[in-house]
């Protein structure tokens, strides 16, 4: 048994992320997964400037421009009648707003960074040690299938949205309105790919989409995903819908027409951040997917999940300081991370329901902005930011979008 300032379970983006920022702040710090890495992540495989402010941050964001991946400059959208419009988010004189890397290299190069600062086991985390109500550390089994315990003064549980302990402690229930399910592949030979991610609000899948992101090699990372309450609710199959939409959609249906499919199909479940779920305890707090801090508009979780890593290592180190991990000084956490996240989650929410109830909403932003350059520039300044997503949601914005 050992005792360390800091466990962190999990060591995708956000548990090594969380040890980073432990290592920089001089606490010795625990990182265990049940997986050795490099390990692949069902995922759209984009990342935006959120977790590019991260890696800054680190001073790792050299090494990441270095990775295999495909810069991205903007967005293709389109609306449930076909309507295209390619909006981009910044010149391409400037450094890249959002990158999409494959998550087996995209996390490999995040643990590679954290494992050289912190210590790393491979474990699978069975149970967690509680005394007192209190989490004081966590029982395993390491790949000799022997059992190891190991004990710190706080927990940060970044195992994802099946976290353990968020199960252990009943913090893992969204309501199915609050839950997306979402499929992914890889094709190589889609006609038309350029340096934007593709999103494609497709009639039958609304408040959900289709998704095209570019990687290097003639590879694009192809999926969809829906809210699992409107999946049941119009008994939608995914794959049957990805493929559907491939074969008779007439955006897709050319582009597709000589592309191989490289990889099959495999779905994830996403909990959402609409859902403001609690994310600490005595002793512990959730990161990441575990904490359901996906977004609820576009389905993006790796910038979000880095936040809450560097929110809850500031945190538990004030906490460590004043010598009180209790759930009172810890729901501190809860309350820096919303202070930061949380504007732009709602802007992202509300859209979401807007275009769920009125999808002829969607029709008329696509088909005016491919018509009215100037309205179209107009979105190309709101679209990547909170305060414009914020404004894109207002009564006087979608006025204007009716005409």
């Amino acid at each position: 048994m050992t005792d360390f300032d800091v466990i962190i379970v999990g060591a995708g983006p956000s548990g090594a992320t969380a040890a980073m920022y432990l290592s920089k702040a001089g606490k010795k710090a625990l990182l265990v997964d049940m997986a050795e890495f490099p390990r692949d992540k069902i995922c759209g495989d984009a990342q935006g400037r959120k977790a590019a402010t991260i890696m800054k941050e680190l001073g790792i964001y050299e090494g990441y421009e270095k990775l295999p991946g495909q810069k991205i400059y903007g967005i293709t959208l389109s609306s449930p009648n076909g309507t295209l419009v390619h909006v981009d988010v910044e010149s391409r004189d400037k450094p890249a707003p959002g990158y999409v890397h494959k998550r087996m290299v995209f996390d490999n190069y995040l643990f590679q960074c954290a494992k050289s600062m912190a210590e790393f086991r491979v474990l699978t985390v069975n149970d967690y040690i509680v005394e007192d109500g209190f989490v004081r550390g966590i029982v395993g089994t390491n790949k000799k299938g022997e059992k190891e315990e190991h004990r710190a003064k706080i927990v940060l549980a970044a195992d994802g949205a099946n976290s353990v302990l968020a199960t252990k402690m009943g913090l893992n229930k969204n309501p199915l309105e609050h839950f997306i399910v979402a499929i992914r592949t890889y094709y190589r030979g889609v006609t038309g790919m350029t340096d934007r991610i593709e999103i494609h609000m497709v009639k039958s899948l609304i408040p959900g989409y289709f998704w095209i992101f570019p990687l290097p090699n003639g590879e694009a990372n192809v999926g969809l995903g829906m809210i699992v309450k409107d999946k049941n609710e119009k008994n939608v199959n995914l794959q049957e819908a990805l493929l559907h939409e491939i074969k008779n959609n007439p955006l897709f249906t050319e582009r597709f027409k000589n592309a191989e499919l490289v990889e099959r199909v495999r779905g994830w479940s996403l909990p959402i951040a609409s859902y403001h779920r609690k994310c600490y305890g005595d002793g512990f707090l959730l990161l990441g997917d575990a904490a359901s801090l996906i977004d609820p508009l576009s389905g993006e979780g790796v910038g979000n999940a880095m936040i809450s890593s560097k929110v809850a290592v500031q945190v538990a180190i004030e906490a460590m300081e004043k010598n009180d991990v209790s759930e009172k000084f810890l729901k501190k956490y809860d309350k820096d991370l919303w202070e930061v996240i949380g504007p732009e989650i709602k802007a992202n929410y509300r859209l979401q329901k807007l275009g769920k109830m009125f999808p002829q909403l969607i029709d008329s932003l696509m088909v005016k902005a491919a018509n009215d350059e100037n309205f179209r520039q107009k979105l190309e300044k709101m679209l990547p930011y909170t305060g414009g997503r914020k404004e894109m949601g207002e009564e006087e914005f979608l006025a204007e979008i009716k005409g």
